[in-house]
């Protein structure tokens, strides 16, 4: 039996369970199952907790540190150039906010806060403050972050009630407290302040239902019960500015707050979850069964990222896996589980079998736009079949 981390309601049985290893958001595997449970009660899907997770976070958990100029592509405008995820970020936590003058604005879960630092260049007003479970993103904020406003691993008592506004990206689906993560938010928001989460939405993204440190996989049901649960009154809930995530603004309230989710919601939360759980059960077999199909073949993997390197983690030992295959120019170049990381457009003649490691919502409409990807003698392995 297990716990909502949301309601706390019970679950008595996971709706997908699949072998170890585990594949992590940073590209690594652990030695556990992938166990999948949805909560009837709020609509909410969680994955069972990672070992020693605090040391992970502390010690194992690396965003953005090989470069400066590192940044993740989350979309490719309409001329085929990408769109880097902390540009955008920035650009609609400033537009969603609407901050006052000299506002002060904490970044919980900073990393590099590469978005923050973004937001201050555009905003030179703002009074910028960083907080990250680890120490190994300081270098990063020096010379535009004073160091009385910067903490790791505990957030000062003098912080309570200090902030009109925080920002934390990408960062509540890692927390095995979520309902407790957001009442520490509440906490430091001055009267009147405001929260603005990103996260992934599982609905639009089904992938991140297997990723082993994403604990939380919300629905917009369960993020609003956890927003009532924690004293914050929800002002939007942006599923659309940000494909395969979410925006949600929320404000500190000062009693108690009545959650607004309808039943329906829930329902359908719950309809889609399970419908997610089952693709990756058949999306499973479907690629092992593709790699028995090609074994031995010349092959390449479109994208390095979770698709990507979940297909890898499948068929590495039956294909010749060549390359993989990215838009993001500071990736190419790079080496991925040994292979190098290269153009679309520079996928080998006598390649024979291109599988398609993008989010199946989408991948027929990028491959579509890459020529070189479309040539006769290419077979395409797709995730969904």
């Amino acid at each position: 039996m297990t716990c909502c981390r949301v309601c706390q309601q019970a679950i008595k049985a996971p709706s997908l369970t699949a072998p170890a290893p585990a594949l992590t958001s940073m590209m690594t595997f652990v030695d556990i199952p992938t166990v999948v449970h949805v909560c009837e009660a709020c609509g909410h899907s969680q994955c069972d907790d990672l070992p020693d997770i605090d040391s992970f976070y502390d010690t194992s958990y690396r965003i953005s540190l090989e470069s400066d100029d590192h940044d993740q592509i989350f979309a490719v405008d309409d001329k085929g150039r990408p769109i880097y995820r902390t540009d955008h970020q920035a650009a609609l936590g400033l537009n969603l906010l609407n901050l006052p003058d000299g506002a002060k604005i904490l970044d919980y879960g900073a990393a590099k806060a590469t978005t923050l630092r973004k937001m201050v260049a555009t905003r030179p007003d703002l009074h910028p403050h960083v907080f990250d479970v680890s120490s190994d993103y300081k270098p990063a904020w020096q010379g535009w972050v004073a160091a009385e406003d910067q903490a790791t691993y505990t957030v000062p008592e003098s912080w309570k009630g200090r902030f009109d506004a925080i920002i934390s990206h990408f960062v509540i689906e890692h927390v095995a407290a979520p309902v407790e993560f957001l009442k520490t938010l509440r906490d430091l928001l001055a009267p009147g302040g405001r929260v603005l989460l990103s996260m992934p939405d599982v609905a639009a993204n089904p992938g991140d239902m297997t990723v082993a440190d994403h604990l939380n996989h919300f629905s917009t049901a369960s993020l609003k019960t956890a927003f009532a649960l924690s004293g914050l009154s929800v002002e939007a809930i942006d599923s659309t500015s940000f494909p395969g995530a979410f925006f949600a603004v929320a404000t500190r309230s000062d009693g108690a707050v009545e959650n607004p989710v309808r039943a329906e919601e829930i329902a359908s939360a719950v309809a889609r979850a399970l419908e997610i759980c089952g693709f990756w059960e058949k999306a499973t077999g479907a690629i092992d069964g593709s790699a028995r199909k090609f074994a031995g073949r010349r092959a390449a993997v479109y994208g390095s990222g979770f698709y990507g390197s979940w297909i890898h983690s499948r068929v590495s030992s039956e294909v010749q896996l060549d390359a993989f295959l990215d838009q993001n120019p500071n990736l190419q170049g790079k080496s991925h589980f040994g292979r190098p990381v290269l153009a679309p457009d520079q996928v080998a003649d006598d390649v024979e079998v291109l599988f398609v490691g993008l989010n199946p919502l989408k991948a027929r409409n990028i491959i579509a736009q890459v020529p070189a990807l479309n040539r006769k003698g290419l077979e395409l392995v797709w995730i969904d079949g």
